[in-house]
This record gives C-alpha cells, sequence and structure tokens, in this order.
C-alpha cells in the first residue's frame, strides 16, 4: 500500500476539544505529522482558530465569532465538544497554534466562509503570518469559498492551494484548475473513484474527508486518495496499520 498521510481534524477532534491549544498538542503527542484548522476573523481584527462562524457549538458563549475580540474569545471555554476534558481551553489565535504545530510536516489552513470584505483582510493576514513564521512551503491553503483562493491566488501565487467541496461534478474541478490549485479535498460522501482519477490526472492530490471508520477508510482507499482527514487519528491509524500488516 503507498503511503497514505492521514490529517487530524481541528486536531483531534472526536479525542480532544476541537480547534484548541490542548487539542493540538494532544494530537502532537500521538505523533500526528499533519493537521487541520479553520481561521475566522475577531472583532478586533485578529486571526482567531475556530470552526464555526458562532461560538454556541464549542464553547460556553453565544454569538457570532466576529462580535468577540480575541481575548473575549480566549476566556471563553472551548471544551463543549469533549466536555470532560480536564482543563479549560479559550478559543486560540492563529499565532498560537502556529507557536505549537508549527514543527509539523504540514498544516491545513482552512479560510471559513465570510464576506468578501472580510475575506480581503483575512487572506493577506493569514500569508503575512505564514510567511514570518517560514510556514509558507508546508501549508496549504484551503477554503469551500473560491472568493478565499482567488484572493490567494493574487496576494500569494506560490502558495499551495487546495479545493474543499463535494466532488460531485465537474464544476469542482474546472474551479479548482482555474484558482490554480494543487489538491482537490473531496467529500468521503460526494466524491468517486472517476473523480479522483480525473484530479489525478489533472495533477492534483486527491484528500478525502471525513473519514472516521473503517468502511469510510476503505472506500477511500479502493478511490486511490493520497491522503484523508478524521476526527479519530487513534483509531484510524491502527485500522490503516491492520489494513499494511494484511498485504
Amino acid at each position: 500500500m503507498p503511503s497514505i498521510r492521514l490529517t487530524g481534524h481541528r486536531g483531534a477532534r472526536g479525542e480532544a476539544p476541537e480547534n484548541t491549544l490542548s487539542g493540538f498538542a494532544y494530537a502532537k503527542r500521538l505523533g500526528l505529522t499533519a493537521v487541520e484548522f479553520d481561521v475566522h476573523l475577531s472583532r478586533d481584527g485578529e486571526l482567531v482558530v475556530i470552526h464555526d462562524a458562532t461560538v454556541d457549538r464549542t464553547t460556553n458563549g453565544s454569538g457570532p465569532v466576529a462580535d468577540f475580540t480575541a481575548a473575549e474569545l480566549a476566556a471563553l471555554d472551548a471544551r463543549a465538544s469533549v466536555p470532560d476534558w480536564p482543563e479549560p481551553c479559550g478559543v486560540p489565535t492563529l499565532a498560537q497554534v502556529l507557536d505549537i504545530v508549527g514543527g509539523l510536516e504540514t498544516l491545513l489552513v482552512e479560510i471559513k466562509r465570510d464576506e468578501p470584505a472580510r475575506l480581503e483582510r483575512v487572506v493577506p493576514a493569514v500569508l503575512r503570518l505564514l510567511g514570518e513564521r517560514g510556514l509558507t512551503d508546508r501549508v496549504i491553503v484551503t477554503s469551500f469559498e473560491p472568493v478565499a483562493l482567488e484572493l490567494v491566488q493574487h496576494h500569494a501565487p506560490g502558495q499551495t492551494r487546495g479545493y474543499i467541496g463535494a466532488w460531485d461534478g465537474p464544476d469542482f474541478l474546472e474551479t479548482a484548475l482555474r484558482l490554480g490549485c494543487r489538491s482537490a479535498h473531496v467529500s468521503s460522501r460526494g466524491g468517486s473513484a472517476e473523480m479522483v482519477a480525473a484530479c489525478h490526472t489533472a495533477g492534483l492530490g486527491v484528500f478525502g474527508w471525513p473519514c472516521n471508520d473503517e468502511e469510510t477508510l476503505h472506500r477511500l482507499l479502493a478511490w486511490g486518495v493520497d491522503g484523508f482527514t478524521t476526527d479519530q487519528p487513534t483509531a484510524l491509524r491502527t485500522a490503516l496499520d491492520g489494513i499494511a500488516a494484511d498485504m
């Protein structure tokens, strides 16, 4: 079996509080070499790492992320996904996350959907910070939002980009190629072996998401993906090891 890249989704979302410093430290302790996380803009213009446009699901707060300052977000308790986690976890800044995971081989930095005017602030700020940290070559900037990837293409043509989506029709590949993407982040529910093959023919790497059980893992491997993103890295790494041992 060729080498398959396993990426921890929002750190290790199913095992530790997602998109938190404690969660990323946990992912590192597992020995993961790649993690994915999400970037929004706070009210005071700071880059913060949280998935949703609101804080309701993952924290003890309520309301849009854009209504909170970075300090207010840090003061929230963001362990709602793993409520028995032993210590409180605030919403971190991107800089704080990079302090922890910057040494990993690969970082998937997802720019979340937002208003175009706000994306015009987010994208250059993300690129600037990655450049200052010397991480440009180890980062794939990803998004569901073509406008965000267009901005990356404009501000940093050499920055590796990846297009996330269902990938259940030809428009996705056409858009990815127009945006100069080098990777396709394909839904395990919407994609297909034919789509993966078309992406490979076009020169794109292909990464499936989400992959949280062995049935999905076998499907993605049959499609021929180059890697996958998982909330359950411990179990999926064990499953991969078992498949490799049987070959």
